[in-house]
Formats: structure tokens, sequence, C-alpha cells
């Protein structure tokens, strides 16, 4: 350091201090990286890579303007670095020497204000995890719109399932448990071991727990640190009750194509894409949670069912709020913002804007009735607030709050005069001769500049010679050889007035701002109120909306009957018309809770389970269904295992994922849960497959009794109705016609004839020779001459054997009644990797 420059110096001391971040570094108009920033940030924003000092010590260095740095720290902070933003903290041209700088806010994923990549409607949370007495104590936080929440459990599955549903950007823990995260994650997500600075006074809800308070001052500890001042819209915490909503982990959400499809991962194909008619990010940001979160009380599910009802009795007034919301800008992130500190005044106009509309809303809720809903009592129109922003701000204020242009004329007189001297100086000036001629007597009085004296007033040598210039409060000056030069109080005054009275007008509209801005943080909390109502309203507009153009029924819940008439999946059926679309019916109670369904593949199996699942959830959002009528109870949770995808990353193949998820089935599932198995056992041999798919089945009927669609392609175990008296056998039908399989899409009772696996094939266009070989092949098999028949005479039974192959010994000493369904599935798969020889 001590080869450096000054500036160098400064910079690497302040670089010390943050190590871990991108060191945007404020030089005049552009924020400079420096060293292996720079290389880095070159790297990644593809910006040229430049050297400072080249003749000496050549520097790496490269920069971005910083009128325009968002765009580029955004970049930046979804490859996930941290930028340490440091600015001027003097002005270089009042200051001499080094200016001083300081690091004024450091930029994280889960710390964002700013709108970076924020506009598709999700939370951008960030997530705190503590430790006490072996249970783990969570908060999280999406700081943009000051939501917060905290729960605590004591298993590290449920941790696991409640942080992918979150989905947080970013995740602090305790610097002692920093371990928690490998033992639930192979690669986790963006995380930093931090310890908590001191206790926080946040306003809690009921059932807030010590352990629970002490995780969030370790996550209010590490905002605070990163933004560098305290915020002050933190709403209430929440407690995150996990027995008041249903349960749905990632592999359900991702299984069902909740919130993005499983081929494209795009939004387009999702139940959010159907459902999503909102008009605000708000609104959008909160039909997310509600999908991710369905309801487990009918009565709460009955309020949201209820305004749906009158939004689609009143269609005109249904449409005014549509379109008033669309005026809505994201009141919670300008609140966020505001409490921060970084609004602007162009933000305060969207404030102001989204205002304005709602007294209007106020008188459509009226109108409906809705205004007496405990959903929307106490709406706030907010009408002094919206007051004070029309009062003050100009239309079309400058996005910089140093520009000036932000006030209304009228505002402030002092503002208004530097605002006249500035456009109208000459006139002043004339004005002012004028009053003096008047004054004096002086016709031929005139006013002069120059940059000795700056602004004066002469009278010739005639007419200054009876001149009393004291009793005018005139100052000599100057005495010239014609001319006799005065000055007066009112004209230096405005002299420097008319020479500063720009800069003065800007100086004091950034002042007035910042005045305006500390007023408006006292209504931050009616504004968050307001807000959160306006979101559920956008929310259940948009409900009624979707009902009405997709002819949706409103579901009856009841304490065990699942009856859904001609019900239809609401994504297929938009995407292909509903022309096209196929309903189909389902009845289960308690005497019949499982439905076996065989069909050949892409006969509708995995669409008819899926529409099953969409419709308990649309329901227990609040939503109206796509059936004719349906009959529902109110499922605790839904188990999914649809697919087969290798997770390689983790080294778990198809079969494993498939035994893991059926795992968190068995082990968790409750007789008021639902279960979508699409073809158990798939990724193992047949037999070990077919064997396994029984298991589940058996222990499902005997030991669970949850709601279960079993889809599957071992025919062999349609048998299993006459074994199983809550088994129903079901099949999706398909017909032959002239060579060709024709798919009907319709669930009809019993099993399946045949697979039609052939034809299949020949829908795929498989080459004549291939599919003409396998119906040869199907006939030996058939007829017991084929390979797969052979099989199954070997010998099975150890009786007919000389002697036991290894594994059928231990097989022998297997206590099954002592081993759990995923014991007993791990031992299986232990076994046939032994025959394997693996």
């Amino acid at each position: 350091m001590a080869t450096v420059t000054p500036m160098m110096q400064q910079y690497l001391n302040i670089k010390d201090e943050h190590p871990d971040t991108l060191l945007f570094y404020r030089l005049g108009d552009f924020y400079e990286l420096f060293y292996e920033d720079a290389i880095t940030a070159s790297k990644v924003l593809e910006i040229t890579l430049t050297s400072r000092d080249k003749k000496k010590d050549p520097i790496p260095m490269c920069g971005v303007p910083y009128h325009s740095a968002d765009g580029y720290i955004e970049r930046l902070i979804n490859q996930g670095y941290k930028v340490a933003i440091c600015e001027q903290m003097e002005d270089p041209k009042k200051t001499k020497g080094m200016v001083k700088r300081e690091v004024v806010r450091i930029i994280t994923p889960g710390t964002l204000i700013d709108d970076f990549g924020m506009d598709d409607g999700r939370s951008n949370y960030i997530l705190a995890i503590g430790e006490n007495d072996g249970a783990f104590a969570v908060a999280y936080s999406d700081i943009s719109t000051g939501e917060i929440q905290a729960f605590t459990t004591d298993q590290l599955s449920l941790l696991k399932s409640e942080i992918e549903r979150i989905n947080p950007r970013e995740i602090v823990v305790e610097e002692e448990i920093t371990g928690v995260l490998s033992e639930i994650y192979r690669d986790p997500p963006i995380n930093t071991p931090y310890t908590a600075q001191g206790h926080f006074s946040l306003d809690y809800d009921d059932g807030i727990g010590e352990a629970e308070k002490e995780t969030l001052d370790l996550l209010i500890s590490y905002i605070n640190a990163h933004n560098m001042k305290e915020l002050k819209h933190f709403r209430q915490v929440k407690k995150h009750r996990l027995n008041e909503t249903m349960q749905l982990n990632y592999a359900a959400i991702a299984n069902l194509e909740l919130l993005e499809s499983l081929q494209t991962r795009k939004v387009k194909g999702s139940l959010f894409w159907y459902l999503n008619r909102t008009e605000t990010p708000m609104g959008k940001r909160k039909l997310r949670k509600w999908i991710e979160r369905p309801l487990l009380s009918e009565e709460l599910i009955r309020e949201r069912q209820d305004t749906v009802a009158v939004l689609l009795e009143n269609f005109l007034e249904r449409e005014d709020i549509r379109e008033l919301l669309n005026n809505v800008y994201d009141i919670e992130r300008l609140v966020g913002r505001l409490s921060f500190g970084n609004i602007d005044a162009k933000d305060l106009v969207q404030l102001k804007d989204s205002l304005e509309g709602l007294p209007r809303i106020a008188d459509a809720l009226e109108k409906t009735g809705l205004s007496t809903s405990p959903l929307f009592k106490d709406f706030d129109v907010l009408d002094d607030v919206r007051k004070v922003l029309e009062e003050s701000l100009s239309d079309t204020p400058p996005k910089t709050i140093r520009e000036g242009g932000i006030f209304k004329t009228g505002y402030d007189a002092q503002l208004d005069e530097y605002r006249y001297i500035a456009t109208n100086g000459r006139k002043w000036l004339d004005d002012y001769i004028a009053g003096e001629r008047e004054k004096t007597g002086i016709k031929t009085l005139k006013v002069g500049f120059n940059k000795v004296f700056g602004y004066y007033i002469e009278i010739s040598k005639g007419s200054a010679v009876n001149f009393d210039a004291e009793a005018f409060d005139y100052q000599r000056k100057q005495t010239l050889a014609n001319a006799e030069r005065f000055i007066t109080p009112e004209l230096k005054d405005m002299e420097s007035k008319l020479l500063s009275a720009h800069d003065e007008s800007i100086i004091l509209e950034y002042d007035l701002f910042i005045a305006l801005r500390t007023h408006m943080e006292q209504f931050i909390g009616r504004l968050q109120y307001t807000a959160e109502l306006i979101s559920t309203l956008d929310c259940l507009v948009s409900f009624a909306t979707v009902s009405n153009d997709y002819r949706l029924v409103r579901p009856v819940f009841s304490d065990g009957e699942l009856s859904v008439k001609e019900g239809r999946h609401p994504v297929v059926e938009k995407v292909i018309g509903e022309n096209t679309y196929v309903p189909n019916s389902l009845d289960m109670d308690d005497e019949t809770f499982i439905y076996l369904i065989t069909g050949p593949n892409m006969s509708g199996k995995s669409t008819y389970m899926r529409q099953t699942a969409i419709i308990s959830i649309m329901a227990q959002i609040g939503m109206y269904v796509p059936a004719q009528s349906a009959v529902l109870p109110i499922f605790d949770q839904i188990f999914t295992r649809i697919g087969a995808s290798d997770d390689l990353a983790s080294g778990k193949s198809t079969f494993m994922i498939e035994m893991m998820e059926a795992n968190e089935a068995l082990l968790n599932a409750t007789e008021k849960s639902l279960l979508i198995f699409d073809e158990i056992g798939r990724g193992t041999s047949t037999y070990d497959g077919m064997s396994l798919a029984q298991a589940m089945l058996e222990y499902i009927h005997d030991n669970i009794g949850a709601k279960t669609l079993f889809s599957t392609h071992y025919h062999e175990m349609t048998r299993l109705s006459g074994e199983l008296e809550h088994l129903k056998n079901v099949h999706v039908k398909a017909t032959e016609y002239d060579g060709k399989l024709i798919f009907l899409h319709k669930v009809k009772p019993g099993a399946v004839e045949k697979s039609y696996g052939i034809q299949v094939a020949k829908l795929a266009e498989l080459p004549d020779a291939v599919t003409k070989r396998a119906h040869e092949l199907l006939k030996t098999f058939e007829d017991g001459t084929g390979v797969a028949s052979q099989q199954l005479a070997l010998p099975l039974d150890d009786t007919e054997s000389e002697q036991l192959h290894p594994v059928m010994e231990k097989l022998k000493y297997v206590d099954i009644n002592q081993m759990t369904p995923v014991d007993a599935l791990m031992k299986l798969q232990e076994l046939q990797n032994e025959m394997k020889g693996e």
C-alpha cells in the first residue's frame, strides 16, 4: 500500500472491510471496480477491462455509469454475488484533498429493496435458521414488502420441505449449525454464517416463541447490517402455522405444475397461469402464495367463495374494480423503498396515482355489500395521504431528486421565488429600476453589472449633486468622472438570488423532498393495510373472472366424500379447448377410497389423477372448480409420485427418487390426505416393481386410509379389487378402429382389457419391422413359449433348488413385522443390488 496513490490506498482500506463483496467505488459519474473485482465483473457483465497506472504498476479496472448501474448490479446479484456500494460523502467541488467515501449499502440476493428482477410476481425471501434444544427455529422475510414470518420444527424433512416451498434467495445460518444445510441439501442455496448483533423490538403475533425471537434477531441483524440503517416497514411478525394450510411439498408443487410447467419451466401451462387475471403486482404475489398454501379452515375458504359469488353476480362493479386495479402500482414495494429512504419523486407519483382510484373501489364494495365482509372491513381510502401528494408533487417529476422540477408551483413560497427569479430575473430588474426612478425622482437612474461589484445603481454626476444617498439607503461604491455608482441591500440580496437562483432552487427542492419523504413515513402502516386488502380483492376478482369465463362451479365440502361430476383439468382444457377436452367423474367415500387405474400410455391416466388434485387445491384456495358439481373433503396434504427423471447431480436414480417420494407419503399421510401415485415400480424390474406397488397399496389400504389414485401397467394387480375391499378398478378407455388405436380419454369402471403398448409404438411411428416383430413375440409370451414366460417357471422355492442363493438365505431371516415400509423398500433394494452383483 505504500506504493499506491492516496486514492487507491483509500480504496484498499474500504475493500479490506468488505472482502466478500464486489466493491462499487464511486469516482465522479462512475462506479469503478479494481483488481480481482474488476476481472470478475468484466467477465460477468461483459464490459471492457482496462487498467490504471499503466506505466508503473497496472491495476485491472472497469466501471459502469452511476446513473445506469442498477441493471449491472442486478446481473451480478442474479449470479449470486454481493455488491457493496461506496459513495462520495462530500462534494468534490467543495473539498480540498481526498474526498471522503463510505460503503452505504451492501446488496445481496436476499436484501433487495429495489426492483431488481422482482416484477414476475415472486416474493424475494431471505431466511434465517437457528437451533434450540434439537428444534430448528426459522424466520423469513421479503424486505421489499415488509412481510416477516417465523416457525419452528424438529423434523429435518419438514424443514427442507418448507425451505423449498419458501424458496429463499439467501439463507442466514447461526455459525454453530452451519452443517444443517449440508444434511438436507447436497448443494445448499447461497448461505452465510452469521451471529445476531442484538435484540430488536418487533410486533409479534401470538405464538412467537423465544427461540423464534432469537432467530428473528439473527435475521434483522443481517438485514440492517447490509442496508446500513434500521428499516421501519416490517409488519407484525406472523406465526407461520404449519397445520393451518395444506402441506404441499416441493415434489407435489412441481409434479402438479402449480407454478410452472414441468416441460418448459415457464409459467405458461401452470395452474398459476390459468388463474392469474390479477391486475397488480401485489395480487400476483398473493395468488402464488395462496396456490402454494391452500386453506384448511372451511370458514376461511367460504369467506373467499362468498366474495367470488358476489363478484360473479355483480358484473359491472367487478369490471369497474378490475379497471381501477389496473392503475394501482406496487404499493407494498413502494412502501419498502419509502422505509429504506431510496424512494424518488416518480415513485411517490406512482403512489399518488395508485391512491386516486381507492374511493371508487370503496364505492363498488359498498354497492355489492362487500364492504361489510370480514375480508374488506375498514377499507382505508387514504384520502389524506393522497391529498398530501397531490398538493405537493408535479405530475411529471424527474427520476432523480437532485434535478429540481419535483414540486408544484404554490407548494413553497421560497421555491416559487427562486423559480420566478431564475426565469424572470431581467423583468425583476426592469421593475426594480422603474421603482427606484419613481422613488428617487431620478429618471436617468440605471442598473449595471461588472465582475468586481456585481449589480450596482448608476446615477449621473449632475443628478448625484443633490442626491441624499443615506435617505434612500444607498451606499456609494465607486466614483467615476461622469457618474456615481451605488449599491443597496435589496439589490445585493437580489444579486445573490439572481446569480444562484437555479442552484438554490435545486437545493431547496431536495430538502423539501427529504422532508416530504420523512412526513410520508408516518403513513407506512396504513398504506400496508390497504395494500393487503387490495391484493386480496385483486385475487378474488381474478377468481370470479376465471370462474365466469370457464364455466366453473362452487364446490361443497364434506367429511369424507369425494365426488366430482364431469371434472376437467383446467389447464389442459384451456390449452386444447373445451370442445375437445373429455371430462371425467370420480366417486370416493370411506368405503371406496382407492382407485387402481389402468389403461394405455397417452390415454389420459396422469391427467385424470392430476385434475383431481388440482380441483382439490382450487377448492381449498376459495376458487370455483371445473366440473358439473363437486363434493370434496378438505385435504390436509397432497403427495405425488409422478414422472421419471434422474437427479444426476445428487447421484439419485429414477427408482431411488421414486422410493424417496413414496416413502415420504407413506410415513406422513393421514386418512385426510390425497395420494397420487403414477406407475410406481417402473424404475426397476417387472417383478420387483409389481411387488412394491402391491405392497404399497396394501399398506395404504390397511394402515393409512387416504384417498388414493394409483395408476399401473401391471395388469396382474387388478385382481386386488377382490382382495382389498376399499379398492376399485377403473380404466381409461381406448379402442382400435381400422388397425389404429383411438384414445377415448373416458374413465370407466373395471380393468382395462389389454395394454395397447404396441399400438402406441405405432403411433410413435416406430419402424414397421419393429412393431411386426413385437406382435410375434407377444404371441409367444401369451402362449407360454417365450423367454418371459419361461422365466416364470424358474425355481423360486428352496425345495426345488439344491442350494439356496445367498440372497435367499438372507431373506429367510428378515423380520418383516419389525420393519417400516421404507425399511422394507431399502432392504429390497439392497438384496436386489446383491443379486445383480453390485
